[in-house]
């Protein structure tokens, strides 16, 4: 084992060592790089004054994120790696993607390419990420697959902290029995409740609701509508209900029953018949 206490603010043990050029030294046969609140091994690396090149089962563990790759470029003086090849980063949740730009100094970067988001039981996959401590940012018209819903919008941010997930911009999502859009989507995994803003629209079979706003309480399986408006259809006909407030109680995502607050009114259009048949 070869050990390198260096001027430079970082030590390298190492399996092998050639000097080439008095200014680049080659690493074989392992090597572990140790600093102040970091930790790098892989199989090989090459170091030179500017950087340190890793490949082959490259590991990383900073202050609050860890990463793998199959190559690492270090830039040391500027604190910024550089990665590719099965890049892997994760703390409490996992990015995985292409390639990698991480600043050390704040402990955030960027995923590209075959971007992949996983927590708990949710899988999002994207183009790219931009990954902060407190957030993660997935472009690239990302798709949110969960047990209970699938989630499609232009770009999806996390809160880490609030366990909040952001669906913005042209948003469609989809349950067993439900589908709809909005302009936005906020998902809140610790009260279980999502809300739907600009313009939402849900559609259960035939039956639809939409509002201003529309707030979903999932755990306590009620919709409710503000500004709202709510079409169902029964064996006579179609029911047309408007209020300043709709709750809509379901149940395994079928319409129950609707209850109506405020400058409630409504309509019912019968069914006609001709010839004994229905329309």
């Amino acid at each position: 084992m070869i050990l390198l206490l260096l001027m430079v603010p970082y030590e390298i043990r190492s399996g092998s060592m050639e000097i080439v050029d008095r200014n680049k030294n080659i690493f074989k046969n392992g090597i572990e790089i140790y600093s102040e609140n970091l930790y790098i091994t892989a199989k090989q690396a090459v170091q030179t004054d500017a950087s340190i090149m890793l490949k082959d089962s490259v590991f990383l563990k900073g202050k609050k994120f860890s990463l793998s790759a199959d190559y690492l470029n270090y830039k040391v003086p500027y604190k910024i790696v550089f990665g590719s090849g099965n890049v892997k980063i994760w703390k409490e949740d996992t990015l995985i993607g292409d390639s990698l730009i991480f600043f050390r100094e704040k402990e955030e970067g960027k995923l590209i390419g075959n971007l992949i988001f996983i927590s708990d039981s949710v899988l999002i996959k994207g183009e790219s990420a931009d990954f902060f401590e407190d957030s993660v940012v997935i472009r690239g018209s990302p798709e949110f697959k969960s047990p209970e819903i699938r989630v499609k919008s232009d770009y999806t941010v996390y809160i880490v902290r609030d366990s909040i997930y952001k669906f913005l911009s042209d948003v469609k999502f989809e349950t067993s029995n439900i589908l709809g859009n909005s302009g936005r989507l906020i998902h809140n995994c610790k009260n279980e409740i999502s809300t739907l803003l600009d313009e939402p629209f849900i559609l259960e079979e035939r039956d639809s609701i939409t509002g201003d706003m529309i707030f979903v309480d999932h755990k306590a399986n009620i919709m409710k509508s503000l500004n709202g408006r709510v079409i169902t259809y029964t064996e006579d006909g179609r029911n047309i209900v408007w209020g300043d407030t709709i709750n809509i109680y379901y149940d395994e995502d079928t319409i129950d029953s609707v209850l109506v607050k405020g400058k409630s009114r409504g309509s019912f259009a019968k069914n006609e018949t001709q010839g004994g048949k229905s329309n």
